[in-house]
């Protein structure tokens, strides 16, 4: 993988997804793509940069993801499969709020040109002893305030779950080898854990319209919202 971080907060690169990362159906795993977007994305890069830098203080302690969605496009199904394949991609700033700040990736083919995802992510500036939101300070604001002044996109909310009941019931234990550098559970493991539960689910009959092997079915969308931590 290679990329370049412009001054503009614009990240870009390329990479490839490799033959071991695909699953007994010859498919990239959805958790899989997310993680790897995470780490091709600005997640992964310094952001913030003071002016000229260590004159001022640093834009975050820590950063929590609060939510991620990532959409699949028709060409992801047709064209990601083994043995691998070749791809671009263009992180950016899209957003910058008091607290936190939002990007965009977007993922094309490099043999076609086509898109194959996007993610959205929404990151959070935490303090390091409370874990709770802090405000980034004013230099970023500044520096960023072509951004301040947006309209906020749309981000993943609490999902309204009044009225409904479990349809299946599926424990996690987390792995000692799914614990992130923050030292909580990393955030592309919560979509593996629910692909699980759905495997397992639909393998029983506990779900009324996905039935039999969830990997026949292709995944159009994934929203995530991280509302605590867990170990």
């Amino acid at each position: 993988m290679t990329s370049a971080l412009g001054d503009n907060a614009v990240k870009l690169g390329r990479g490839r997804i490799y033959p071991w990362e695909f699953d007994r159906k010859g498919k990239l795993p959805a958790w899989h793509l997310l993680d790897r977007l995470n780490y091709f994305s600005l997640y992964q890069a310094p952001v913030f940069q003071p002016q000229p830098e260590g004159s001022l203080p640093q834009a975050y302690e820590m950063r929590f993801l609060r939510c991620q969605s990532i959409e699949f496009s028709s060409a992801f199904h047709e064209l990601v499969e083994l043995p691998g394949r070749d791809f671009c991609f263009e992180a950016q700033l899209i957003f910058v709020g008091k607290t936190s700040w939002m990007y965009e990736t977007k993922v094309v083919d490099r043999t076609t040109g086509r898109e194959l995802a996007t993610l959205r992510v929404q990151t959070v500036s935490v303090d390091y002893n409370t874990r709770r939101p802090k405000p980034l300070p004013d230099w970023v604001m500044e520096q960023y305030r072509h951004l301040t002044s947006l309209a906020r996109p749309a981000s993943v909310q609490p999902f309204d779950l009044s009225g409904t009941k479990p349809a299946f019931v599926y424990p996690v234990t987390v792995a000692p080898s799914d614990i992130d550098g923050n030292l909580h559970t990393n955030s592309s493991q919560y979509l593996r854990y629910c692909f699980d539960c759905a495997t397992a689910g639909a393998k029983r009959g506990a779900y009324s319209i996905i039935n039999g092997d969830l990997l026949d079915y292709d995944v159009k969308s994934v929203d995530l919202l991280y509302q605590k931590e867990s170990l």
